[in-house]
């Protein structure tokens, strides 16, 4: 008989990514269209990894590689606060889920991978380029 996924194979992009979406763009306007646009962008590459998620340790090797490279680009590209704040809720929705909640090595990575983001600066030349840009 065949496993059931772990939930947080599907309830990263469902609730972490998603939920984290919506509160990071509730108070946008209408002239943030370009900022609007690259969390858009950002946003969709995460989502798109949901495909390759078989299993949890798919998601683990996710959020301690692709998830922190992508949070590095995406600082780089962005307003940092943003991004930054971004990231953080799709962290911490995933910590909220009961599923992750009741699994302390789950837990750990995840912490671990928050830790690591605050050690994470923009590349300053890219930053400097997109900030002179608008």
């Amino acid at each position: 008989m065949q496993q059931a996924p772990h939930p947080l194979t599907y309830k990263f992009v469902r609730y972490c990514v998603n939920k984290a979406y919506s509160k990071l763009i509730a108070g946008f306007k209408e002239n943030d269209a370009n900022i609007l646009y690259s969390i858009e962008t950002i946003v969709n590459e995460l989502r798109n990894a949901e495909g390759g998620f078989k299993s949890v340790n798919d998601v683990v090797n996710f959020l301690t590689g692709d998830f922190l490279s992508e949070y590095r680009r995406a600082i780089s590209t962005l307003k940092s606060d943003l991004t930054t704040q971004l990231f953080k809720d799709i962290l911490t929705n995933c910590m909220n889920l009961d599923e992750v909640k009741s699994d302390a090595e789950l837990m750990n990575v995840i912490r671990s991978v928050m830790d690591k983001m605050a050690s994470i600066k923009p590349e300053e030349k890219l930053a400097e380029e997109v900030n002179a840009a608008s």
